[in-house]
């Protein structure tokens, strides 16, 4: 990440009571997040490769990829690097939640 990215709180989703995935608005950036085992993670509400949308994609290997439904292509979270599709690269983003238990995304 850039290190001029700022930490924006995301108010519409409350990590206790909201389900995921969860798609948000942070000014002009769309973000859907997601649950892992590990915390949360961000990332780009569609596909690189043909636009598809995201909110139906299914995370795999203990939260770790995503897969699009549309044409089961699959994604790292940690990197957003195209595993079965070379080349492409899905955008993601850190989420962190604060110690008033909201979350925050970098952008």
């Amino acid at each position: 990440m850039s290190t001029d990215a700022t930490w924006r709180t995301v108010d519409a989703v409350d990590p206790a009571t909201s389900s995921f995935p969860a798609l948000v608005r942070l000014g002009d950036e769309r973000v859907i997040i997601l649950r892992t085992p590990k915390g949360y993670r961000g990332v780009e509400p569609r596909c690189p490769h043909l636009q598809a949308a995201l909110t139906t994609a299914v995370q795999m290997s203990n939260g770790s990829m995503l897969r699009c439904t549309r044409h089961n292509f699959i994604f790292r979270l940690s990197d957003g690097k195209g595993v079965n599709c070379v080349g492409l690269r899905l955008k993601v983003y850190e989420v962190r939640e604060s110690e008033d238990g909201r979350l925050e995304v970098q952008i």
